[in-house]
This record gives C-alpha cells, sequence and structure tokens, in this order.
C-alpha cells in the first residue's frame, strides 16, 4: 500500500520522498509548491495547503503510512504546526490510514514553557489519539544548511553557545524514516516514542566550529543567509531549553532499532 509524505515541496519531506520511492512501493507527495523532481522521480503528487483537509483526505485513499514532518525548528509560527497535524490527523481517520509517522525533538509535551516543544508535544498527543498507530520520531538538532546559517547568524550568546547538542545527519534522518516505513508488520498498535540522537554530544559553538561554521566573534560570517529577525528569539528560546537527546530506556532508540549507525558530524578543515 502508498505511503504518503506532506509538505513535499520542503527539502527535508522531498528527501524522504525521494527516498522511499528508492524502496520500490508507490509514494504520493502532497505539497504546497514545486514538486518537479519528485513527479520526474515517479511520485503521485497531490497539491494542497496544508488547512486544505478535502484534498488531503482525497490523497490519502487506500495509504498505508502518512508521514508527516510539519514546520521544523526553523518554522515561523508554532501554532500554525500544531494546525496543520490537526488537519492531517482528521484527514488521515477518515481516509483510514493505518499508520501515521510524525517527526518531533527531544523535550516535546504538551505543557513545555518553550513554544516549540510545546507545539511538537501537541501534535505528538494529537497522532497519539488518532485511531490508527503512530510513531513519533524524536530527532535531536538537524544538521542542514539552513540551520546552521540561522545559528551562526542569530546572535547567540554565550549560555546558548554552550548548549549540548548531538546532532543529526539529514541522511541518516531520512534512512531512519525509510526504516521505519520498511517496518509495517513490526509497528504494532498505539503510539510509539522513539529517539533519533546523534552519536556525539558536543556543545552547540564547539558543532558550529567542527563543521566550519563561523559565528560572531569567531570569524566572517560572509555568505551565510540571515536569520529571520522575527524567528529568531524563538530559535533561541528552543536552543536554551533544552534537552538535546532522549534518554533510553524511556524512548527507544531509533537507531538500534533500525539496525543503523548514525554519523557524527563532518569535521572542516
Amino acid at each position: 500500500m502508498p505511503v504518503l509524505v506532506t509538505g513535499a515541496h520542503r527539502p527535508l519531506p522531498r528527501r524522504i520522498a525521494l527516498r522511499l520511492l528508492r524502496e520500490g512501493g508507490e509514494v504520493r507527495a502532497f505539497a504546497d509548491g514545486d514538486t518537479s523532481a519528485l513527479r520526474t522521480a515517479g511520485a503521485f503528487v497531490a497539491t494542497g495547503t496544508p488547512d486544505d483537509e478535502g484534498r488531503l483526505e482525497a490523497a490519502l485513499a487506500e495509504v498505508h503510512t502518512v508521514v508527516h514532518v510539519g514546520g521544523g525548528l526553523l518554522g515561523r509560527d508554532a501554532d500554525r504546526d500544531v494546525a496543520a497535524a490537526e488537519v492531517m490527523t482528521r484527514a488521515a481517520t477518515n481516509a483510514g490510514v493505518r499508520r501515521i509517522i510524525v517527526l518531533s525533538l527531544p523535550g516535546a509535551a504538551p505543557q513545555a514553557d518553550e513554544p516549540y516543544r510545546r507545539a511538537r508535544g501537541r501534535i505528538e498527543e494529537l497522532v497519539e489519539h488518532a485511531p490508527s498507530p503512530s510513531i513519533a520520531l524524536r530527532v535531536s538538532l538537524l544538521d542542514t544548511p539552513a540551520v546552521r546559517d540561522a545559528l551562526a547568524t542569530a546572535g547567540l550568546g554565550p549560555r546558548h553557545l554552550d548548549t549540548p547538542v548531538a546532532p543529526v545527519a539529514v541522511d541518516d534522518l531520512v534512512e531512519l524514516v525509510a526504516a521505519f516505513d520498511r517496518a509495517r508488520s513490526r509497528a504494532g498498535t498505539g503510539h510509539l516514542v522513539v529517539g533519533a540522537d546523534g552519536p556525539v554530544r558536543l556543545s552547540l559553538g564547539e558543532w558550529l566550529d567542527r563543521v566550519g561554521v563561523a559565528r560572531p566573534g569567531r570569524g566572517s560570517l560572509v555568505g551565510r543567509r540571515l536569520a529571520d529577525p522575527t524567528r529568531a528569539p524563538l530559535l533561541a528560546d528552543a536552543i536554551g531549553a533544552g534537552p538535546w537527546w532522549s534518554a533510553p530506556p524511556a524512548v527507544l532508540d531509533g537507531w538500534q532499532f533500525a539496525g543503523l549507525h548514525p554519523r557524527p558530524p563532518a569535521v572542516v578543515g
């Protein structure tokens, strides 16, 4: 049965959809932007905005698994992320989808003080109460060019740069999602929370240095995309609030479950 990836015009969901296509099954993409690469690769594309419940429900007909990425750490509105997840959950329920996979992050909780973790906690709560089994992948800080640029230019102070993180490579996360899609027969019932931390724990400042990203007072920032000034305070809150990894055995180790070995951040220079 098919798998559908929401928001597939954005970089991470698009990469997930392209990876799932290589598994050989039918992949559907629900998107509100450029999907030419997905169409060329063989995905079935449905166009619609995150709040277009009718179109999404139609696209989910006969789908086994929906993969919902959400807005991510650099999203502009955590409440809109929750609203989009509400639409996705209702559409999946009405369409009879058999499993929901959402991306979350360590420390997600509906009562969290920090907006991003609070939104992720509410999204986890939504899918947990859906009738179909669900999986929340709690991913540590994701290592992407956009995240690197945002962190380098957001004006973070020493307290934030000292925050311990466990960065995850995008390719590793994509492989993990593909592994959980393959493991449909092992999904069982209920709601499963899975940790996906990087293999190395280090301070945020050490990580930026390690991957060759200059930061204020440590070299030139020329060529870096400036952080959205309206998002920078929320980004700083998310970084400082922590935690940035999930502690087993309370949370299943996703890498161990999938038989994968995540890579440490690349060393530059």
